[in-house]
């Protein structure tokens, strides 16, 4: 937060120009036999309609005998108008009331004494915005609303800069100001920055040749619009061609408030081909409430069907099943850079329950858990550990998950020394331990080690594996966009058969 200028308001708010000390001492140093160095401050008395003796006495200690010069009066101003600012009172009167000079073994002094009036508290009346052309002035207010008329404070200013995280395409440049509108109004006037609205992300693998089959590519196109015309809608387009034979679509659109309501929504769909075994389609809706300071909650209904092609039903015995589900998911942003952080941390967590009817016929109570987490620990100015714990799970009542309802991983985001969806489970984890050494905002290099872990039960034979992986990688910042490079090997891995990853994220 910055008190407009204190020198400003020192000469606003002050009955005597502060000026009138300079003169003063001017006709001293024209009267008397002495150096301009040796007109110091004396006393300083500090009338106040509020008892704050020890901060006064504070500053009447720093300042006694200093050289009065332009510099030492504006900082003595700095100091008395700081007291009533950090109680919440950001437009006090500040009298000089008398100046009594002496002289004294060849050395001036003045002995000022100020009145300090402290006004009243500072209420927040309007929000004021530079910086902003595309977002529509309407967004901005409702993001800020909740904080007119409510007493100004360096935490409310903290949680007002923390609500804009809400959206990635807001960044603010400077500190707030409190400023006099030309109605009398009381406004935070906040400087911000729109950064580019859209983002293109794309990942590029390569499966090396093997004498069992011949090497492949596999990629995914990601598109996310984060302010649709202006108004903070978000459409996120996702392709992915994880195999030979699997592929996956899914489209989700977010309204970040529904009517004239508190409340967001989103609704989304996505479509699986999973090994030309089976096609899984998912449709969902949910709605809820954004706080800067907890996070975002949500309830989430959602409707799922797997239809299995005939080879799915015939080696699989794979059977139609629809899925109606309730949910809840949380969430909590506090990193401090979205695309590369130096600190800070990430949660998101989603649990729901619901029944599952197969073939029309039989039921069954399924239930779901999916965790996401990120920390980011400093370890000085550009060197930072990165932890980052992924986890899914599926429970049927009476019996295991089957194919269709199973978890795939493996890849350019959970184990890098491995194809796209290499395993499979219906209990699925990965943990990431990266040490990353940053050069620039958006640049870094690192060492990393993925540990996973995956369960599944098909029939009488329980599977449960540990697989891991440990690699290099870098994320550069170009005119292209930051372009990302993983370099992971896996299990039994050399450096001919070790998978790279080639990322490419651009905002337009």
């Amino acid at each position: 937060m910055r008190l407009l200028s204190y020198v400003q308001c020192f000469w606003t708010y002050t009955k005597i120009p502060v000026g009138f000390l300079l003169v003063l001492t001017t006709i001293l140093l024209a009267r008397t036999d002495v150096s301009a160095d040796s007109v110091v401050f004396g006393k300083i008395t500090i009338n106040s309609d509020r008892v704050i003796h020890g901060r006064t006495n504070q500053i009447q200690g720093e300042f006694t005998d200093q050289t009065v010069t332009q510099q030492s009066i504006d900082n003595l101003t700095i100091h008395l108008l700081r007291l009533p600012a950090q109680e919440g009172y950001y437009f006090p009167v500040l009298h000089l009331e008398s100046v009594s000079p002496g002289f004294a073994d060849g050395v001036a002094r003045l002995n000022p004494v100020f009145r300090l009036d402290w006004g009243e508290t500072t209420s927040v009346d309007t929000v004021l915005f530079q910086g902003i052309e595309k977002t529509r002035p309407n967004i901005m207010q409702r993001m800020v609303k909740d904080y007119i008329g409510k007493r100004y404070s360096p935490a409310l200013d903290k949680r007002l800069n923390r609500s804009f995280r809400r959206f990635t395409f807001l960044t603010i440049n400077s500190a707030n100001e409190i400023v006099k509108t030309r109605e009398g109004k009381t406004a935070i006037l906040i400087s911000m920055r729109e950064l580019q609205e859209n983002e293109f992300g794309g990942v590029v693998g390569y499966v090396p040749e093997t004498y069992k089959r011949k090497g492949y590519f596999t990629g995914e196109l990601d598109l996310k619009f984060y302010n649709l015309s202006g108004t903070g809608r978000q459409l996120f387009l996702f392709w992915s061609k994880t195999n030979r034979y699997s592929q996956q679509i899914r489209m989700s659109y977010t309204e970040p408030w529904i009517w004239k309501s508190d409340m967001f929504g989103t609704a989304d769909f996505e479509q699986v081909l999973r090994d030309t075994l089976v096609v899984i389609r998912k449709l969902g809706v949910s709605t809820g409430f954004y706080s800067h300071k907890r996070g975002s909650i949500e309830l989430t209904v959602s409707h799922e069907s797997t239809l299995p092609t005939p080879g799915g039903r015939n080696l699989l015995g794979l059977v139609q099943t629809k899925t109606n589900a309730v949910g809840l998911k949380y969430g909590i942003d506090r990193r401090n850079n979205f695309y590369n952080p130096s600190k800070g941390f990430a949660l998101n967590t989603a649990y729901s329950a619901g029944i599952q009817r197969r073939d029309s016929l039989d039921t069954k109570v399924r239930s779901e858990v999916i965790f996401n987490s990120e920390t980011y620990l400093p370890l000085n100015t550009n060197w930072v550990m990165a932890a980052m714990v992924h986890a899914r799970a599926k429970w049927l009542t009476g019996e295991e998950p089957v194919y269709s309802d199973q978890y795939w991983f493996g890849g350019a985001g959970s184990l890098r020394g491995y194809p796209n969806d290499f395993f499979r489970g219906s209990q699925i984890a990965w943990a990431t331990l990266e040490i990353r050494r940053l050069f620039g905002n958006l640049s870094s290099f690192f060492l990393f080690f993925d540990q996973g872990y995956f369960r599944r039960k098909e029939l009488t034979m329980e599977t449960i594996r540990y697989p891991n992986s440990f690699g290099v990688g870098i994320r550069l910042s170009s005119r292209m966009g930051i372009i990302g490079l993983d370099y992971g090997f896996g299990r039994g891995d050399t450096f001919s058969t070790a998978k790279i990853h080639i990322r490419l994220i651009n905002r337009f």
